[in-house]
């Protein structure tokens, strides 16, 4: 596996050195450096998934259930899922990402999935690589912050876990399966445009704050007071090495392009304090200015208004139970 990766890595550096590239990846045939970014999430589709499912408890609009799977690198994921009490089978399904200091049960995930119980979907939510369930000693949670090799190995790992995720889901008889979307918060949005990218089975997707551009922002992080709190980083010539290696594989900007034209939803926050606005304007950017594509500019900082959650549900019925 070590010599693989460091195969791709290689091939990677070789292509990029030697193309020019933008943010958007094509959606037709890649270039030699996109299916070299490509191939890190891919994995065997016949790979069990030796799911488990206990009951957790009941909420005003669904039953939640304690649910792990395997995935790659015998990884166990831990997750909730919730079935609606209205509607009938199958039904749509959204997978719910936290973001980063969250998981899978964060107050803003169980409130976002009790309103998609509250329409008839399904919401299916996991812990991320080194959060929730799966935080491990000396291991941070904040997987986006691309200066660490380590931490690109566990962004790969959560986008292919939320793959399985999409795999579990359609194992289901009571699950529409061209039906599942996917709503991310900050660090979830970002690695849902990638998963957007990589998995063409997500039918639609709702971003909530999100960013890209990741070289960019370590190369004016000194302008980012806040952000510099959260990344306390020292930019030197082997740091922004690491850096942008690093973000080669895992930086939203090479991936999002790939979504359209399914629907999207994008949050971006007028007072951000945490993602800066030219992270906001370049992902929006490589999302490409399709017609299925909606940009809404919240009035708030990074924690956004909770009166967004009724975009939100019209997005989602909309595009999953129309």
């Amino acid at each position: 596996m070590r010599m693989l990766r460091a195969l791709q890595g290689a091939l990677l550096l070789l292509a990029i050195t030697t193309t020019t590239y933008a943010y958007a990846i094509s959606p037709s045939v890649p270039t030699f450096s996109e299916a070299c970014r490509l191939a890190w999430y891919q994995y065997d589709s016949d790979l069990p998934l030796h799911p488990t499912l206990k009951p957790l408890d009941t909420t005003s609009t669904g039953i939640r259930y304690l649910l792990t799977y395997d995935s790659i690198h015998d990884q166990r994921v831990t997750a909730i899922l919730a079935l609606p009490k209205q509607g009938k089978a199958p039904y749509p399904a959204v997978i719910v990402m936290h973001g980063s200091g969250g998981n899978k049960d964060s107050s803003y995930v169980k409130a976002s999935a009790e309103m998609l119980n509250g329409i008839g979907c399904a919401a299916l939510s996991i812990d991320a690589q080194y959060c929730g369930d799966r935080k491990r000693p000396e291991r941070s949670g904040d997987i986006f912050l691309p200066n660490s090799y380590t931490a690109r190995d566990a962004w790969v790992q959560t986008v292919v876990d939320l793959r399985r995720a999409i795999d579990y889901l359609q194992s289901r008889p009571d699950i529409a399966k061209n039906r599942i979307g996917y709503l991310g918060f900050s660090m979830g949005a970002m690695l849902g445009s990638v998963l957007g990218g990589v998995d063409s089975r997500v039918a639609a997707l709702c971003l909530a704050v999100p960013g890209g551009g990741f070289v960019q922002i370590a190369e004016h992080i000194a302008s980012y007071p806040l952000l510099r709190a959260h990344w306390p980083i020292t930019i030197n010539p082997q740091v922004m090495k690491v850096i942008q290696s690093v973000s080669q594989i895992t930086d939203p900007i090479y991936y999002i392009g790939r979504i359209a034209p399914r629907p999207m939803l994008i949050f971006t926050a007028k007072y951000d304090e945490i993602i800066p606005p030219a992270a906001s304007k370049a992902l929006v950017t490589a999302a490409r200015n399709d017609k299925n594509l909606r940009v809404i500019e919240v009035n708030s900082g990074h924690i956004l208004n909770p009166e967004i959650i009724f975009t939100i549900r019209d997005w989602f019925q909309k595009h999953l139970l129309r």
